[in-house]
């Protein structure tokens, strides 16, 4: 398996047609802009930024933002849609304990099911509370992950499948003892021909429960769970697990 920076290195080239970048955006924007109602903010922090997706929305709200990301591949495709959509974003290398100039920020966010590429429930706590370090008082912190208690209760293994030009893209799951091996399968026709690859990576599936007992050892006074950006109640059924801190 690949490191989590190995893993998007080497799909950087294809992953905004993997994901939809331009129609994301727009409806990326659309979320957020209601997301500020009731997380009001004019600076924020992105943290595992990928090709700038969030970063580059909030900007076009009128925050003051920085993206972070450790994959050079991904961030080289976040400088250029920032570029393209004359969206002034910081963009800067690093992991999620990375220091950010820019900070405190009023919000730092990590959505897109980034969080789970940590090694461990203790490195969740030790991210947390450099986050905490980074928010400003009065601030929040805005998590996204799939809802693994889910996941796993169901042995759900097909993530989502696409298609992109002549590819065929298939994401999906390995189940192991505590952790999951997360597959990017594309099927590419071409000439007639049809070829594949696949690059794999390790997840830890965290749960509402690891939150729930990480935050209050990092420092966060308090803890929302969310089935969604929307804000609405978590339940098992809940495709997201979003968490406000």
């Amino acid at each position: 398996m690949l490191t989590p920076e190995e893993f998007y290195d080497a799909l950087a080239d294809q992953y905004d047609g993997m994901t939809q970048f331009s129609a994301r955006l727009q409806r990326q924007q659309e979320i957020l802009a209601s997301l500020l109602e009731s997380l009001p903010a004019k600076t924020a922090v992105d943290m595992g930024c990928g090709t700038g997706v969030h970063a580059i929305a909030l900007a076009r709200l009128g925050l003051d933002v920085t993206g972070v990301d450790l994959s050079e591949g991904m961030l080289s495709r976040a400088r250029a849609h920032a570029e393209e959509t004359d969206s002034a974003v910081r963009f800067i290398a690093g992991d999620f304990l990375a220091p950010v100039p820019s900070t405190p920020a009023e919000l730092l966010l990590c959505l897109g099911n980034s969080l789970p590429h940590l090694e461990s429930r203790e490195a969740l706590t030790a991210v947390l509370k450099h986050w905490r370090k980074l928010t400003a008082p009065g601030g929040h912190v805005l998590i996204q992950l799939l809802n693994y208690r889910r996941v796993l209760a169901k042995r759900e293994r097909i993530v989502n499948i696409r298609r992109s030009g002549s590819d065929t893209i298939i994401r999906f799951y390995d189940f192991l003892d505590d952790t999951l091996q997360f597959n990017i399968l594309t099927i590419r026709e071409a000439g007639g021909a049809m070829t594949h690859s696949i690059q794999s990576t390790r997840l830890l599936p965290f749960r509402d429960s690891d939150f729930l007992s990480a935050a209050p050892a990092a420092g966060f006074s308090t803890v929302r769970t969310h089935g969604s950006l929307a804000l609405d109640p978590f339940t098992d059924d809940s495709t997201d697990l979003v968490v406000v801190l």
